[in-house]
């Protein structure tokens, strides 16, 4: 893995750890980005089997021909499923691609809750009780949770109205 996918990776963590300690998540401050494996292209057995070893669902965006499953996760149990069309290598160091974050957090509903009363939030409800939040100052990253959950998700899309629209559409749901 290249390092500019290293930092990049780490800065996705990094943000992820703000955003979840400005959504009311407990820890310090200052926070290092969690150690993670390195980025891999991986199947959808590979994923249902990482999911049964982690304890936890893995959030995604549906299967899709023709893109590559990037997979990175960190030792704390955070998973990426990054989406990289035909052509792209796993570690490529753009932020072009949609990536799905799965964070295991305690009280992940409560945070979301947090997040939503917060200037520049824009709140969506989803069936079943889950809650959306984008905050005008990270717009390509949107938040949810759902009641009684312990995982956050983090929808990620270069373009802010396409991670909105796709969480809106009911896309971003469990692996199973």
């Amino acid at each position: 893995m290249s390092s500019h996918t290293t930092l990049r990776i780490a800065a996705l963590a990094a943000a992820a750890a703000l955003a979840i300690a400005g959504c009311g998540g407990g820890g310090s401050k200052s926070q290092t980005a969690p150690q993670r494996s390195p980025a891999v292209a991986a199947s959808v057995p590979d994923l249902h089997s990482l999911e049964s070893s982690l304890g936890h669902v893995i959030y995604w965006a549906g299967a899709r021909a023709h893109y590559t499953y990037e997979l990175t996760q960190t030792r704390g149990g955070n998973v990426y499923v990054r989406y990289l069309p035909a052509g792209v290598k796993v570690g490529d160091s753009r932020p072009n691609f949609l990536t799905i974050g799965t964070y295991p957090q305690p009280r992940a509903f409560e945070q979301v809750q947090a997040a939503a009363r917060r200037k520049g939030a824009r709140k969506t409800r989803l069936p079943h009780g889950g809650l959306v939040v984008q905050n005008a100052s990270r717009p390509t990253s949107v938040y949810l949770a759902y009641p009684n959950s312990s995982l956050l998700v983090e929808v990620f899309d270069p373009s802010a109205a396409a991670a909105r629209t796709l969480v809106r559409s009911g896309q971003i749901r469990p692996l199973r």
